[in-house]
């Protein structure tokens, strides 16, 4: 007669280890983020630095939080994820495509290689002079710096993603009479998936930084020009707390396009192992 002890099937072992692996990685981010802010807060009250050049942590926190609740700070809010938005969407138009192109055919890729090194290694921010002098303080001049900068990592991902495609997996295909089309949907695009999605995030991140960046360099409205402004005219705790807006964003892109990365190759084996 068997047991009653056994009435259960035993529960996985797997969601205890995550537990205890995210709580250790949790109370660690906090600790560092705390540490950050006490030495922030030290240096602010001590003779290390002018404080005409450094503003406390919590005044600039408060200020923060006075700014937030103005319209000219979600103006400039929307103004700076306006173009980052337009950016980044314009260079996913114009690379995933030469990418998929270029990683498929050989004598292509190999023609165009030296020109995409060569344009890929112009300092971005090198552009600014020209993207001034043509289209002054507008949406225009922070485009012209942003979309050249943000083709590079996707096109290279993209590229690097359909030519590691298993040589095999495409014979099958065309063993079962898949069509050219047919291969490039299910075959070769899943594979460079992966690597196609890490190019998204890293041209996200690098869309925010520089249109930040450019704003604050040729007073184009957003919250780049803020700081600027903060800056000359002598707020230090303005300029404090529109960095930490600017920095806020910037974490929030990466967060975002980190999580929707894990959605979209999620059956990957990295992300199924972070998971």
């Amino acid at each position: 007669m068997v047991s009653g002890a056994a009435t259960s099937a035993p529960v996985p072992p797997s969601a205890a280890r995550r537990t205890r692996r995210a709580v250790p990685a949790l109370v660690s981010q906090v600790a560092a983020v705390a540490a950050a802010l006490a030495v922030w807060s030290w240096l602010a009250v001590t003779d290390q630095v002018s404080d005409s050049a450094l503003a406390g942590s919590v005044e600039s926190f408060a200020r923060l939080a006075e700014v937030l609740g103005t319209s000219e700070a979600w103006t400039a809010i929307g103004q700076t994820l306006t173009a980052w938005s337009i950016g980044l969407a314009v260079a996913l138009a114009v690379a995933i495509p030469i990418g998929l192109l270029l990683g498929r055919s050989t004598l292509a890729y190999r023609s165009s290689r030296f020109t995409i090194d060569f344009l890929r290694t112009i300092p971005a921010l090198g552009l600014i002079p020209l993207a001034a002098l043509v289209y002054g303080a507008s949406r225009e001049a922070v485009l012209l710096i942003v979309i050249p900068a943000c083709i590079w990592p996707l096109l290279l991902q993209t590229i690097y993603g359909v030519r590691d495609t298993d040589p095999l997996a495409i014979e099958t295909a065309h063993s079962y009479g898949l069509g050219r089309w047919s291969i490039l949907g299910r075959v070769v695009l899943p594979s460079a998936m992966p690597y196609i999605a890490t190019g998204v995030r890293l041209s996200a991140i690098i869309a925010m930084l520089l249109v930040i960046s450019v704003e604050l360099l040729v007073l184009v409205p957003g919250v780049g020009s803020l700081i600027a402004v903060a800056q000359r005219n002598g707020e230090t705790v303005d300029v404090y707390a529109y960095t930490l807006l600017s920095g806020f964003l910037g974490l929030a892109v990466v967060l975002l396009f980190r999580r929707l990365e894990r959605r979209v190759i999620a059956w990957h084996p990295s992300v199924r192992g972070h998971r």
